[in-house]
């Protein structure tokens, strides 16, 4: 049988849950359990992959789907209307920043260089914004969890599509963010 993790730090088994809440429990169970404070290393083992798993909102639903309604599936490679057009913006947005590293990178002359400078700024508006653009849809995910948590009892079979497709979205999300800041930091060099 799989651990249940929401057991293990001693919260509800829920998709919203409240981040200092989780790592208090976390930090007030660590006293007691760590293997210099006598504690057996196995059970502090879990505590930590406890704390992992729930502290991070992607995990937490894959968990909670696993617990709640079996495995997990694969990816269908469906996504939201919203989701879809903010795939073309990053695509769109990561492109252009890579393909003026690229024409940055190859400026040799110090006039190539001041020519392709003009641009960088344009280049940086568009990846921050585009970030905004994440962050606020992954902003709009997260405010579904109090609704899909509320389903979860009285229309599961709802829930459960809310989790996997906010499980996935989130996913994808946090690694278009992650290749906007690396544009972001390569931009800055």
């Amino acid at each position: 049988m799989k651990v249940d993790y929401f057991a293990t730090l001693g919260q509800a088994r829920r998709a919203d849950l409240d981040d200092d809440a989780i790592r208090k429990e976390f930090q007030r169970l660590s006293r007691h359990c760590h293997p210099d404070a006598g504690g057996q290393l196995k059970e502090f083992e879990e505590l930590n992959q406890a704390h992992a798993v729930l502290s991070d909102v992607v995990s937490r639903l894959r968990h909670l789907y696993e617990l709640e309604f079996g495995k997990f599936p694969a990816a269908t490679g469906e996504f939201s209307a919203q989701a879809m057009k903010l795939f073309a913006v990053v695509g769109e947005v990561v492109s252009g920043a890579n393909d003026y590293i690229q024409r940055k990178s190859s400026a040799t002359t110090a006039i190539s260089r001041a020519l392709i400078a003009r641009e960088e700024e344009g280049i940086q508006r568009s990846v921050l914004e585009c970030c905004g653009e994440v962050r606020i849809r992954r902003g709009e995910l997260l405010s579904r969890l109090t609704d899909i948590d509320s389903k979860m009892t009285a229309e599961r079979d709802t829930a459960r599509v809310l989790v996997e497709e906010s499980c996935h979205e989130l996913a994808f999300l946090a690694k278009w963010e992650r290749q906007l800041n690396e544009c972001m930091a390569t931009l800055l060099l």
